[in-house]
């Protein structure tokens, strides 16, 4: 028995070829058969490959998602780290800039309290020391004074032109604004 025996035996005792239209099967609406684009008919998978086949692009899916959140978590570790790097860094660097500036403020002052000590006729180093530490205790005192009085005067200053400016609104919109509503005795009526 020969090929287009056992078809002719499948296919209900037809021994038509493939070139032969009516041999191709029923013609899909849109003009184009079952078969494969190479004219041959297409795989038809059991359940078992296609279960098979699915659980494999699953297993491909949840590696490619483990891959991708791996990617993005090692990147926030990076991102982390190079944070408290520069943290670090940062931290050095003011503590050493303070340093230099404290270094230079201490030179200075002995600096001033030698020089003022020298004006004596006997160079007395503890009171060029002495008022060198008065003065500048005493600018200290007075920057934090005045200082302190200038911002709450500034931010007293500021509350009071917010709430004149939101009375002045109110004034505009209602035709009164709060002080005037707690005063006018026309509303104690109109509640009664």
């Amino acid at each position: 028995m020969d090929v287009n025996d056992r078809s002719a035996r499948f296919s209900g005792g037809s021994t038509a070829t493939q070139d032969d239209p009516a041999s191709r099967g029923p013609v899909h609406p849109a003009g184009h058969s079952g078969e494969g684009g190479d004219g041959t008919s297409p795989h038809v998978q059991s359940a078992g490959e296609a279960v098979r086949g699915f659980s494999t692009k699953l297993a491909e899916l949840g590696e490619y998602a483990g891959y991708f959140i791996s990617a993005k978590l090692d990147g926030l570790k990076v991102t982390a780290r190079n944070i408290g790097v520069f943290a670090a860094l940062g931290i050095v660097g003011l503590i050493a800039l303070g340093t230099v500036v404290t270094t230079a403020v201490v030179m200075l002052l002995v600096g001033a309290a030698m020089g003022i000590a020298k004006l004596f006729t006997p160079a007395q180093y503890w009171a060029g020391a002495l008022i060198v530490s008065v003065v500048v205790l005493g600018a200290l005192a007075g920057g934090v004074i005045f200082g302190s009085r200038w911002l709450s005067n500034t931010s007293r200053s500021a509350l009071v032109r917010k709430y004149e400016e939101r009375q002045r609104q109110q004034r505009v919109r209602f035709g009164q604004d709060v002080r005037g509503r707690e005063a006018d005795p026309s509303d104690d009526v109109a509640r009664r």
